[in-house]
């Protein structure tokens, strides 16, 4: 028999110098074993390096390296290549130490045929015991790393092995499998009839297929595709079954998904088909065909290109390779209706796919013309939306934030990104309690609309009033689905309506003032009158001309300063409001009215022009008022004069005269109007006489004068047209010696 028959590699290991000739006895005694010889170990390591053997062969007793220690060798190299021992040693020690050291086997050395025939067997056996343990190895193997589960049982259904694959999709362990049986997994989707017709299947030695639903161990049901085979002995008794099964609970559910899909896309709102690269459909939907007016089994026959006015069949196939797999266009045309051959505008959605190596075209077609009517009305409420002076905001059922418009990041300083995904607590200021939440709440998840004002926080830390009205979202079935918020910040109207207040108890205070101011003048013009009155009885026939002309001057004053005081009483009253329009005003130009229109005698006015945002009508009253103050105060006081006789508040009626400061000597007063140097503003300052340091912060409280003829009112008004402009006033020493009044513009007072 030819050597190309043999599959028992086996390598020889000897020194002696009969060792080819032993491998030829060898070969000859088995069909089964080629034989290749080594004279020494060194030799035969060579060989297992060169080749590959099934079995290793040596003599014990060799020179430089003995057959155990070629063993060692050998055994770091294969683990489980046979290593048959031979020896002519009777000693047995050497035979239990080679067994022990996990040689396959030890032969003695003999002489004869008997021999040769011997350690022929006992290689085939040590060969043959090799393979099948490999074998089953690589079986195990196999089964262990399955992707199957495979699950082992006794003629009884008793579970004696399962694999990892088990443990991974029922949840239970090995330990906890075996011993048991497979109906620890049932669902109880199927009947005791069921499990009684698998079981007479395979105990009666025939194989069962079929799918089952069985229970994980975390009861979530799954489902296999069963093959359950007997295993029999010799005498083809059973002696246990084995079961593969095959998890396809994803292929069981990918193909309810497509029937779900098919069924999704059959009633869809919109047209689809798939179309090959012939032009032709390949499937089409119901709505597909409404949109061309024709049926599903015409629209197949169709090509492509006779459907779409912006194709034909001659570019057709320039236009199919102008796709790249995966490409997607969007894009508005007209497509030209079956039945009546008009041409009606649609919004074409176009796909690029490859299905088994076949390139596909999926369309989706849509009436254009309803989506831009939807397109006109979302657009028209986006914009009132993003437009809107109020704040809006629009919530999901459980208050989260997924909307919010521009007024709302204006009035908040949240933007857009911080806001949404929170909800609008992040707004709240702690003015309101709980229970005022739970009342807003429990009304808009009731499906009522709330509506009151709310003191939020910004996100500086600042505060503000809403006027907000919260209406719940519905759903088609009524459902609330979220909210929409809409506030309206009221904070500048709270402002206005405490200002008014504080504007109607000052005006209340000046009544108060002024009725007090008046009751004065009017008791000396009623003394006045009557002493007049006394006068011309007591005079009869003669009199007194220079007296009664004394008396009438006097009457006359009395009336002026009243109605000094309901002019001074009324520019209070219109100077505090608040300005509204600012514009870029001359210092110079609007300082130089003021100056004209008062009696300045002898005084000067020097300005160091600067633009100043302002209204320029109250602007001039205010300097108006501030340059009487000085040149009254000022021209008509003597430098030893004591100061307190330049404090006055102002006189919109009687000036002093011209001649007056001439005729006692006084000296004129310069007025200087500046820029601030280091803020935005400007002072107004003179070389009066000054006001003292502990009466600066009185000098602007209404009737505060210092003159016997003063009415209180002029630097009250000062005050009230820079705080109306939202300026800040204060007063300071000159670098002369007078006042300088200073008004920043840069904040509010």
């Amino acid at each position: 028999m030819g050597e190309t028959t043999r599959s028992g590699r086996v390598l020889y290991v000897d020194d002696d110098e009969h060792a080819t000739l032993t491998a030829a006895f060898l070969e000859r005694t088995s069909d089964h074993l080629a034989v290749s010889t080594a004279s020494s170990a060194s030799d035969a390591l060579d060989r297992l390096d060169d080749a590959t053997f099934d079995c290793v062969v040596s003599d014990y007793q060799m020179p430089g390296m003995d057959g155990l220690a070629l063993f060692e060798r050998v055994r770091d190299r294969d683990a489980d290549l046979p290593f048959v021992l031979v020896t002519g040693e009777k000693d047995e020690s050497i035979a239990s130490e080679a067994l022990a050291r996990g040689v396959t086997d030890v032969v003695r050395k003999r002489s004869g045929s008997e021999a040769f025939e011997l350690l022929a067997n006992r290689i085939e056996n040590a060969i043959e015991r090799y393979r099948v343990t490999r074998q089953c190895r690589q079986f195990r193997s196999a089964v262990e790393h399955a992707g199957h589960v495979v699950l082992i049982t006794d003629a009884d259904g008793r579970i004696e092995y399962v694999n990892d694959a088990f443990e991974s999709v029922t949840g239970y362990s090995a330990v906890e499998a075996v011993g048991r049986r497979p109906s620890m997994l049932q669902s109880g989707q199927h009947d005791e009839a069921f499990y009684r017709d698998l079981w007479r299947t395979i105990s009666s030695g025939e194989v069962w297929e079929g799918e089952l639903v069985n229970e994980r161990k975390d009861r979530e049901q799954y489902i296999i595709d069963q093959t359950i085979a007997p295993i029999t002995d010799e005498g083809d008794e059973i002696t246990g079954f084995v079961a593969i099964n095959r998890n396809v609970t994803e292929r069981k559910e990918r193909e309810l998904n497509l029937a779900f899909l098919k069924q999704a896309i059959d009633q869809a709102g919109i047209g689809i088909g798939t179309y090959g690269a012939d032009g032709y459909a390949t499937y089409v939907n119901e709505r597909l065909a409404e949109l061309f007016g024709t049926d599903r089994g015409d629209l197949r026959t169709r090509h492509m290109a006779t459907l779409d006015p912006d194709l034909d069949l001659d570019r057709f196939e320039a236009y199919w390779r102008s796709f790249d797999d995966g490409e997607r266009r969007i894009y508005d045309t007209r497509i030209e209706r079956v039945d009546t051959g008009e041409e009606v505008p649609a919004e074409v959605v176009t796909a690029r796919v490859t299905i088994e190596g076949e390139p596909y075209q999926v369309n989706t077609v849509r009436d254009a013309a309803a989506r831009k009517r939807q397109e006109r009305d979302l657009e028209r409420f986006r914009s009132a939306v993003e437009h809107a002076g109020h704040s809006v905001l629009i919530t999901d059922v459980e208050g989260t934030i997924e909307y919010v418009n521009d007024a709302f990041e204006a009035v908040t300083g949240y933007s857009a990104a911080e806001a949404i995904g929170r909800t609008p607590a992040m707004l709240r200021s702690g003015e309101h309690d709980a229970a005022f939440y739970r009342n807003l709440w429990g009304t808009i998840l009731d499906g009522d609309v709330w509506q009151g004002e709310v003191v939020n926080e910004r996100k500086d830390g600042t505060r503000y009033v809403v006027d907000q009205t919260i209406a719940p979202i519905d759903d088609d079935d009524g459902a609330i689905t979220g909210f929409v918020a809409i506030n309206r910040d009221v904070s500048a109207i709270k402002e206005y309506e405490r200002e008014l207040e504080a504007q109607n108890e000052r005006l209340k205070q000046y009544g108060q003032t002024v009725a007090h101011d008046l009751r004065n003048p009017l008791a000396l013009l009623d003394a006045e009158l009557t002493q007049f009155e006394m006068t011309v009885d007591d005079a009869g026939e003669t009199v007194d001309a220079e007296r009664v002309e004394q008396l009438c001057a006097d009457i006359g004053t009395t009336v002026d300063r009243m109605e000094t005081l309901i002019d001074d009483l009324l520019a209070m009253a219109e100077q505090g409001q608040r300005v509204l329009e600012f514009e870029s005003t001359s210092l110079d130009a609007v300082a130089t009215e003021a100056w004209e229109q008062i009696d300045t005698a002898s005084a000067a006015l020097s300005v160091e022009d600067t633009d100043v945002d302002a209204d320029p009508d109250r602007l001039r009253e205010l300097l108006s008022n501030l340059f009487r103050n000085a040149v009254e105060h000022g021209s008509t006081s003597p430098r030893s004069q004591a100061p307190e006789d330049s404090v006055e508040h102002g006189s919109t009626n009687s000036r002093p005269s011209a001649d007056d400061s001439v005729e006692h000597g006084f000296e004129d007063v310069h007025v200087r109007v500046t820029p601030l140097d280091f803020s935005a503003g400007f002072a107004v300052a003179d070389d009066g006489p000054g006001i003292p340091e502990d009466e600066r912060d009185d000098v602007f409280d209404h009737g505060f004068t210092t003159a016997a003829d003063g009415t209180g009112f002029g630097l009250a008004i000062v005050e009230r047209i820079a705080h109306a402009h939202g300026w800040s006033v204060s007063v300071a020493e000159s670098r002369d010696g007078g006042a300088r009044f200073e008004f920043r513009t840069d904040e509010d007072a």
